[in-house]
C-alpha cells in the first residue's frame, strides 16, 4: 500500500466517514487507494493488466456506497482490513463473472482513475467467451479419443474435477468384479476425502497474499525506522533487510509451486491403484502417456484453428 499525506488518525476518520456514506470521504478514498486497487491482483494474484482493470470496476462499484466500510471497528490495523476486502472481492469477481462489461464517459486509466461515470451495458466479448467453451470442447474431445482403460486412469487423478460417466463406472465395476453403486460411492468417498486437500490449496493461496502484506509492512517500517546513518537506523536497516529477504524467499517458493500446479488437487497414485487393482507404476506410466497424447492432440487442433 503506498504511503499518503494523510496521518493514520485521517486515513481512519475518512474510513468512519465512508462507512456513513459521505461522497466527498469516498471520493478521497478512491483518490488514495484507486491505484492500490488497480494494483492488488497484479501483485497478489499475478493476474493480467485488463483483468486488474476489470477488478478495478468491479471492486469500485461495490465499494462506492460505503457499506463494506462499516465493518471495519479498529480490532485490525486498516491495511490488514483492507486487504482482506480485496482479496475476498478479487475471488467473488472470479466466482461471478457474468456477461457483462463497463463503459465510462471518460477511460479508466492503468491507475485506475475516472471512476465516477462508471456504468453497465451488456457484454460484447462473445468472442473470447467463444473462445472458453472452444478450449473446453477440444479438450473433452480430445479426451472421449483416449481408450477407456487410460481415459479412466486420467479421469481418476483428477476425480475432485472431473466425473466418470455411465460407461466408465461399468467399466471400472466390470474389471473390479463389483456393483456400478459400489464404484459410485467409492468415488464419492474420494472426492470428499480431497476436497480437504483443496482446503489447505486455500490455505497456501492465503499464505502467499499474507506474505505480500508482511512485504508491505516492512517496507514501510524501513522507510519509517532505517533511513539516515546512525547506528539506530542500520541496526533496523540490517534487521528489516534480512526480514524482508526471507518474506521474498518464501513468496518466491509458494509462487512456483503454484505455477507448477502443485495446487491442484490430485488423487494419490496409490488410491488410483487401489481401486482399479493395478500398480501405481502402472498408474503412474498410464497418465504420463496420456497427458502427453492429449497436449500433442490438442496442440494439433490448435494449429488447424
Amino acid at each position: 500500500m503506498k504511503l499518503t499525506s494523510h496521518t493514520n488518525e485521517e486515513i481512519l476518520e475518512i474510513v468512519k466517514a465512508c462507512g456513513a456514506g459521505d461522497p466527498k470521504s469516498l471520493q478521497t478514498f478512491f483518490d488514495i487507494y484507486s491505484q492500490d486497487i488497480y494494483n492488488f491482483p497484479i501483485r497478489v494474484f499475478h493476474l493480467s493488466e485488463d483483468d486488474a482493470s476489470d477488478y478495478y470496476i468491479y471492486a469500485f462499484e461495490r465499494l462506492k456506497t460505503g457499506k463494506r466500510f462499516k465493518s471495519f471497528v479498529g480490532k485490525s490495523s486498516f491495511k490488514t482490513w483492507f486487504f482482506s476486502v480485496l482479496r475476498n472481492l478479487l475471488i467473488d469477481w472470479q466466482r461471478t463473472k457474468r456477461e457483462v462489461k463497463t463503459q465510462t464517459v471518460s477511460k479508466v486509466n492503468k491507475d485506475g482513475k475516472e471512476y465516477s461515470t462508471i456504468e453497465d451495458e451488456p457484454d460484447k466479448r462473445s468472442e473470447a467467451l467463444a473462445l472458453a467453451v472452444d478450449v473446453s470442447d477440444q479438450f473433452n474431445s480430445v479426451l472421449a479419443t483416449i481408450k477407456i482403460e487410460n481415459r479412466v486412469v486420467f479421469k481418476l487423478s483428477f476425480v475432485y474435477y472431473l466425473h466418470l460417466d455411465p460407461e466408465e463406472i461399468k467399466y471400472v465395476a466390470e474389471k473390479t468384479n463389483r456393483s456400478d453403486e459400489e464404484i459410485r460411492t467409492e468415488v464419492l468417498r474420494l472426492r470428499e476425502e480431497l476436497s480437504s486437500r483443496e482446503e489447505e490449496n486455500l490455505k497456501m493461496e492465503d499464505k502467499i497474499t499474507s506474505l505480500y502484506l508482511n512485504i508491505l509492512d516492512l517496507k514501510e517500517q524501513k522507510k519509517n525506522k532505517a533511513q539516515g546513518d546512525s547506528v539506530e537506523a542500520l541496526y533496523y536497516k540490517e534487521r528489516l533487510d534480512h526480514a524482508l529477504a526471507k518474506k521474498y524467499e518464501q513468496r518466491k517458493k509458494l509462487i512456483e509451486k503454484k505455477q507448477k500446479g502443485h495446487f491442484l488437487v490430485r488423487t494419490p497414485y496409490r488410491e488410483i491403484a487401489r481401486i482399479l487393482g493395478i500398480s501405481e507404476g502402472g498408474v503412474s506410466v498410464t497418465l504420463l502417456r496420456v497427458l502427453e497424447k492429449m497436449q500433442k492432440k490438442m496442440h494439433s487442433m490448435a494449429g488447424e484453428a
